[in-house]
């Protein structure tokens, strides 16, 4: 008990330190600065036994009522680093001890890519938000095996890939983005990196927009992927700036398919959205992460639930910044979460806070594991 009750006053320590005096400086900085500096933070503390260590024993907390097995696949909480903090896989050491569940590296393209024009992030203060316009950067997915096989043999917390299209001229059209994806899978495939595939089709910075949010071109995608065999799980990163119904029908292309879970989902489309309180400079193009994410993902999550809730895992993600953010979603259908922005908001302590916030909003409610919560609003009400 005194262990806990020292870990919960650092975590509320560090984190209103965060909060009052280090993001304000950090915050004076080039977003994308700033972000370099601390994945490269990330891949030195996770280089040493003695930091892992004390970043251990002050960030994470654990409990059995937070641990699930999903797709054959055991994750000690259900809080996850999204898709699209680390790219090129530098923080894979460190993460379990910030108290991460899980995390998603990516998302990762046939071939390297520099990435679009900068600037590539613009912060939100007032909206809770960030602009984000990378463009798939990453190292391509040779290098992404190359960094496993040399120094990830067995990480400590499950591994999502996220897998995208090349972003350039030659994968724009239908045939030549298909090639790009299935090629990326395949090196994956054989060479046994990664426990969970994730096939980002969402991501609105690119040639040509999102490659696959129509029923027809996700329909052939799919069964491309099929005819790999693919025996890990496969995610899908879905688009949340499309109707209910533009949604469904996705879903129900992705329920003729090897597919078992459905991430809900990627970034805010629309910069005119109420959500977004300040004004974003013309010239600065992408889609936005964080709390004008909330609103839309909640209701892509619940309705999916509801319709589709024996069918798929979902993984929530958008707007995630405490433990009863983490909670509604959970409520509403998802098993598992993801976040990055809250984290850049609140602080790196923010995972361990979700989760002894989850442990006790669980015992408040008389359930003795997460999953008894995983839809329970719709359960309740139905």
């Amino acid at each position: 008990m005194l262990v806990l009750a020292y870990n919960l006053l650092m975590r509320s320590v560090i984190g209103s330190m965060y909060r009052r005096i280090l993001k304000p400086i950090l915050f004076l900085f080039d977003p994308e600065s700033v972000h370099t500096a601390f994945i490269k933070m990330g891949e030195l503390l996770g280089s040493f036994p003695l930091s892992q260590s004390l970043i251990n024993s002050t960030f994470t907390f654990r409990h059995p009522s937070l641990l699930q097995k999903i797709n054959g696949i055991t994750f000690e909480n259900p809080v996850g680093l999204s898709a699209g903090f680390d790219k090129d896989a530098h923080t894979v050491n460190i993460l379990p001890d910030v108290g991460f569940g899980f995390a998603q590296i990516g998302s990762i393209t046939a071939l390297p890519y520099e990435g679009n024009p900068k600037p590539r992030l613009y912060r939100l203060p007032l909206s809770q938000g960030i602009v984000v316009y990378f463009g798939l950067k990453n190292i391509g997915v040779k290098k992404i095996i190359e960094k496993f096989k040399q120094n990830y043999v067995s990480p400590r917390i499950p591994i999502s890939i996220s897998v995208a299209k090349t972003n350039c001229d030659a994968t724009a059209n239908e045939s030549a983005g298909m090639e790009d994806y299935i090629e990326t899978l395949t090196q994956l495939r054989n060479q046994n990196v990664g426990d969970i595939y994730t096939i980002n089709i969402s991501c609105p910075n690119t040639f040509g927009g999102e490659p696959f949010t129509t029923p027809e071109k996700l329909e052939r995608l799919l069964l491309k992927v099929d005819e790999l065999k693919i025996t890990k799980p496969i995610w899908i990163k879905m688009p949340i700036s499309i109707s209910a119904d533009e949604f469904d029908s996705l879903t129900k292309v992705a329920t003729r398919h090897n597919v078992q879970g459905l991430v809900i989902g990627n970034l805010q489309k629309d910069q005119t959205d109420k959500s977004i309180i300040e004004p974003i400079p013309s010239t600065m193009k992408g889609g936005v992460s964080g709390k004008p994410t909330w609103e839309l993902s909640n209701q892509h999550i619940s309705r999916t639930y509801k319709k589709y809730g024996n069918t798929f895992i979902i993984i929530g993600v958008g707007g995630i910044f405490s433990a009863e953010d983490a909670y509604e979603k959970i409520k509403r259908g998802a098993t598992l979460v993801q976040l990055i922005t809250g984290m850049i908001f609140m602080g790196p302590q923010l995972i361990g806070e979700i989760n002894e916030g989850l442990y006790k909003l669980l015992q408040k409610e008389g359930y003795s594991n997460i999953s008894q919560a995983v839809g329970a609003h719709h359960k309740t009400n139905s």
